[in-house]
């Protein structure tokens, strides 16, 4: 299936979802599965017909680095357990969201670079603002239930730790170190999400992004 028609069809499917709050929609999957992407072209697949999106990721909700790292830089488990604060993630984004929230909303809790928590000024989402986020873990069972609709971007292992290592070459300083970041910390915890969660089982659509082309629903 070419991608634009897939990502059409998941449109039609979230702008027919009848729901009395604003629509949550999770996009998960492993480390450079491709669904950053894939969020940013839905996105702006519902903009197009008009509908109020609001585009965000749990990347904004990340703890600082003495909570990020206290169990080494190269952890998988620390990456698995200790990258982002969930509780911030919820209370200040997708709870206000859900059904008896108030719909006063932040999209960030912590300025990455400064390493310095925000308290920006409280947005507030009308019923039809459509959510788009993704994340790495969002299917966690802490977080799976605040979600209305879930999609999974299955992508292997192997071509996401080269896609991902050739896109983080200059922050690791070669394609090699960054490569064995993807190994040993970045997929190591995905590996970890995959058997404790289940998140394609968890998902309302699974799609295979191997051909980030042609794209199809598993």
């Amino acid at each position: 299936m070419l991608r634009r028609e897939l990502i059409s069809e998941v449109a039609n499917t979230i702008i027919d979802l009848q729901l009395h709050h604003p629509i949550r929609v999770a996009i998960s999957g492993i480390t450079a599965s491709g669904k950053t992407t894939f969020a940013n072209e839905l996105a702006e697949e519902l903009r197009r017909r008009k509908r109020e999106v609001v585009r965000t990721s749990i990347d904004n909700f990340h703890n600082p680095r003495a909570i990020r790292y206290r169990q080494g830089k190269d952890s998988a488990i620390g990456y698995y357990e200790d990258a982002h604060d969930y509780q911030a993630f919820k209370e200040k984004l997708l709870i206000p969201l859900g059904e008896n929230g108030d719909r006063q909303y932040q999209t960030v809790s912590l300025d990455l670079e400064k390493d310095a928590y925000v308290n920006p000024e409280q947005l507030l989402a009308t019923d039809d603002t459509i959510f788009i986020v993704d994340g790495t873990f969002l299917f966690k069972k802490e977080l799976i239930h605040l979600f209305d609709y879930k999609i999974f971007v299955q992508t292997d292992f192997e071509l996401a730790r080269k896609r991902g290592a050739k896109r983080e070459t200059l922050a690791f300083e070669s394609y090699e170190s960054a490569e064995a970041m993807f190994i040993n910390r970045y997929h190591a915890a995905s590996s970890l999400y995959l058997k404790e969660h289940n998140p394609q089982d968890n998902a309302d659509i699974v799609i295979n992004n191997n051909d980030v082309g042609s794209p199809y629903f598993l």
